[in-house]
């Protein structure tokens, strides 16, 4: 399943129309689906429904909705045109033709004026129908006090494509947005749904098939396929290099942490924890030798390597030589012993996750990084990814998916950008570039040390033998899954540690 910007979505609906499709059955099936999730939602025929709808395709969706509902017997439903009457489509027009000639039961207003006493009684059900993909402005004053006024109603409430309101792409509310109970959206979900207020804003989502044309996601360059628990339980079990019987700790792989002189300690700890728990064989701590004793007692079995501060590198040839992958940021301190560590695993064959301060000590000379020799990964939260693009936050977390997507091919890497959904970026040379959002996980998730636990996931997947693409990719839904394992309920997600997410592992 894949997640379309506006435009793209936009695309796939003038797809299946040139490819035969008629447009107006494209919103009779897109109707027929808001129908049906209504009488699974509401199957009293005596339910009283109001139905909004705007002049614009999504109105038609609305209008046709509403027809089939009285078609399945409903008894009490009240449509109410919020649109501009002069700027109508044919789409529109043609559904309230339909509608006005074969079911004259249904009350309609709004079309010779405002007319919103109607709006004042109490509905069992509201769907919301007044804007879709296309809007792309700040709603006017009188549609924000609209769409506030329907928030506040009791009822349950559903959108029709989209909530009206919400910026289909980005997830931004323009202005104001209806907050919907459910959303129906046809064809594949947007991109908006999973940024910005878009979760808040949809609710549950139920994506129809209306019969759009699966070759035409091929000619999309910026979609992204949906990663959700589904896909996880269907594909681990193919997608990981199986552990054998017969293994010992050197089949399984070894980790190798870096630790920076006066680093957060912690951190560090959490990332070979991690790293323990998913799997690989051993783990390799190189710190300075005022820390052994701190790991020595907090991860025993991890082997802390400890270095001098005169002779960094030379203690550092021989622990690089020794991992399967190397893991730096966790504990780092931005320094001149930070930066040479960094530059030194730039520098090597020795495959690499770079996060945390790692990835601050990159922003600051992202030559080096493009000239790396060692394959790695990135996983960088959005601050991080803004420091990475040297924008600021706000703008890079509006338009992430093109930042994200830049960054990738103009550095040839592949990543996760962390944030409540992760975008991830897999520069597959062979396949092309592709794009994944993630939606396994929780709120729980947002805890000091989460981010340390998934680059130790990721690192030990590594280690044991996975591509760096499936490592990253299938890291981030395992330490999704954790999460979700651990917190049960609300309450569970309050009160969640990243200690308690790497006791979920697998």
């Amino acid at each position: 399943m894949y997640a379309l910007t506006a435009k793209a979505s936009k695309y796939m609906d003038e797809y299946a129309v040139q490819a035969g499709m008629p447009g107006v059955v494209l919103m009779e099936n897109a109707a027929r689906g808001v129908a049906d999730a209504v009488a699974e939602r509401m199957p009293d025929r005596s339910s009283k429904i109001l139905v909004l709808a705007g002049h614009g395709n999504n109105g038609g969706d609305a209008v046709a909705a509403a027809r089939w509902l009285a078609q399945m017997g409903y008894e009490r439903i009240e449509l109410h045109f919020t649109g501009d009457i002069s700027r109508a489509g044919n789409g529109f027009k043609r559904q309230m033709s339909i509608l006005a000639n074969s079911h004259s039961e249904v009350r309609i207003s709004g079309l010779r004026g405002i007319e919103r006493a109607v709006l004042n009684a109490r509905y069992d059900c509201i769907i919301d129908g007044m804007y879709g993909t296309g809007l792309d402005r700040v709603l006017g004053d009188e549609d924000t006090r609209l769409v506030k006024y329907i928030n506040s109603k009791s009822g349950y409430k559903i959108s029709v494509d989209i909530p009206s309101g919400l910026n289909a792409t980005s997830g931004l509310i323009m202005g104001e947005a209806i907050r919907a109970d459910l959303t129906v959206t046809f064809g594949s979900y947007k991109t908006g749904m999973f940024f910005g207020a878009g979760r808040e804003c949809c609710g549950e989502v139920k994506v129809v098939d209306i019969g759009l044309m699966p070759d035409g996601y091929n000619n999309i360059t910026d979609k992204l396929e949906v990663l959700d628990g589904a896909f996880l339980a269907s594909t681990v079990d193919k997608a990981l290099t199986p552990r054998t019987e017969t293994g010992h700790k050197g089949t399984f792989g070894t980790v190798g942490v870096v630790i920076s002189s006066n680093g957060m300690l912690g951190a560090g700890m959490l990332a070979a924890r991690a790293a323990y728990r998913a799997g690989c064989g051993l783990v390799k701590i190189f710190c300075p030798s005022k820390y052994t004793g701190f790991f020595n007692v907090s991860i025993p079995e991890a082997v802390a390597v400890p270095y001098k501060p005169d002779d960094v590198l030379g203690a550092f040839e021989g622990f690089a030589g020794e991992a399967d992958v190397l893991l730096i940021g966790p504990g780092l301190k931005e320094d001149s012993v930070g930066r040479l560590l960094v530059k030194q695993i730039l520098a090597g064959k020795t495959p690499a996750v770079f996060d945390a301060g790692a990835l601050n000590i990159i922003s600051k000379n992202l030559k080096s990084f493009r000239k790396r020799k060692c394959p790695c990964v990135i996983t960088p939260h959005l601050g991080e990814m803004a420091r990475l693009c040297g924008e600021d936050i706000n703008v890079v977390a509006r338009k992430r998916i093109a930042y994200t997507k830049k960054f990738s091919e103009k550095f040839e890497v592949s990543m996760v950008v962390k944030s409540d959904v992760s975008l991830i970026v897999l520069n597959e040379m062979s396949k092309g570039r592709n794009l994944y959002i993630n939606t396994v996980g929780n709120s729980g998730l947002a805890t000091a040390g989460s981010g340390d636990v998934l680059a130790g996931v990721i690192a030990s997947l590594i280690a044991q033998g996975n591509p760096i693409d499936t490592a990253l990719m299938y890291g981030v839904m395992i330490h999704g899954k954790a999460a979700e394992k651990y917190a049960l309920d609300g309450d569970a997600r309050r009160k969640m540690m990243a200690g308690d997410i790497i006791d979920n592992l697998f």
